[in-house]
């Protein structure tokens, strides 16, 4: 199995229907189309760091979000994931706990986080308590003719210092694997040959 780099930690979540001035133009939606996993606005430095990632994903919403929000599923595409439980879910409002320890070199993350959910559309979360400063974000599906354009946005800071070199890494390549990763196990990736090629960027057994 491949071993991509510490990731920073992802946990879920964004809207269900971009505005339109957000929507990608429609050369940005033929690359995504054909494979291409598009990292935008990576930002790291050594208080944390924030990225957004865009995919198409071939397969149904409801196939990406039960892979997405499923802890058992987390395990294959969170590295350093130790614990994942769901302590509340009612309505639209699911608590989670999570605890996460990517490397020796990184403190043990511990934390619950809130995310409000608006099933297959949009999910999005902050955290409530745990040993980090902050951590926020969002999951978007949005239906195109390609395919189902998913939108991926997360910021985080830890509440000790990383060091901005893991940080960078954890985001510039960690991101697009999570999200290549989970487009294999939703079964979304269009090509036998590109499945086989996201699910080697699992950090985990597929």
């Amino acid at each position: 199995m491949k071993q991509c780099p510490t990731l920073i930690f992802f946990i879920l979540l964004f809207q269900s229907q971009l505005p339109a001035s957000e929507m990608p133009d429609h050369v940005t939606l033929e690359r995504l189309a054909n494979g291409e996993i598009l990292l935008l606005d990576a930002g790291t430095d050594k208080a944390g760091g924030s990225a957004r990632v865009q995919a198409i994903i071939k397969a149904p919403a409801e196939a990406v979000w039960d892979v997405v929000f499923s802890c058992e599923r987390k395990f294959t595409f969170v590295i350093g994931l130790k614990k994942c439980e769901v302590i509340e879910n009612v309505g639209d409002r699911v608590l989670v706990h999570q605890v996460v320890k990517r490397s020796w070199a990184t403190p043990t993350l511990d934390f619950v986080y809130e995310s409000l959910r608006e099933p297959f559309r949009e999910t999005r979360f902050q955290l409530v308590e745990g040993n980090m400063k902050a951590m926020e974000g969002a999951w978007t599906f949005t239906e195109t003719t390609g395919g189902l354009l998913v939108d991926y946005e997360i910021r985080v800071q830890p509440a000790i210092p990383v060091p901005a070199f893991v940080v960078s890494n954890d985001i510039r390549k960690g991101m697009p694997d999570m999200i290549a990763c989970i487009r294999g196990l939703a079964g979304g990736s269009g090509s036998t040959e590109q499945s086989k090629g996201d699910l080697e960027r699992c950090v985990g057994t597929p």
